[in-house]
């Protein structure tokens, strides 16, 4: 046996990796360009419990903030938004 046997597929093996990793730098930009415009479209909102004991926070990336959002999901209270 021969040694051109074993590494010819491993070189072809790097150059299709090599090839595809280029292609998904180029893809992952572009994916990251439409969501940085989709990303603006939404506020974010600090929601901090007011029981003193709770201090419950959450941070919601959303449009609107529902009523069902502004509730605490530990002590069942209202939420107040910075």
């Amino acid at each position: 046996m021969s040694l051109e046997r074993w590494l010819k597929p491993n070189e072809k093996a790097k150059k299709t990796e090599v090839k595809k990793d280029k292609v998904v730098e180029k893809g992952s930009k572009a994916q990251s360009e439409k969501g940085s415009t989709e990303k603006s479209a939404f506020n974010k909102y600090v929601l901090v419990c007011t029981k003193a004991k709770c201090k419950y926070q959450k941070i919601i990336m959303k449009k609107n903030i529902s009523d069902k959002d502004k509730i605490c999901p530990k002590c069942k209270s209202k939420m107040k938004a910075k």
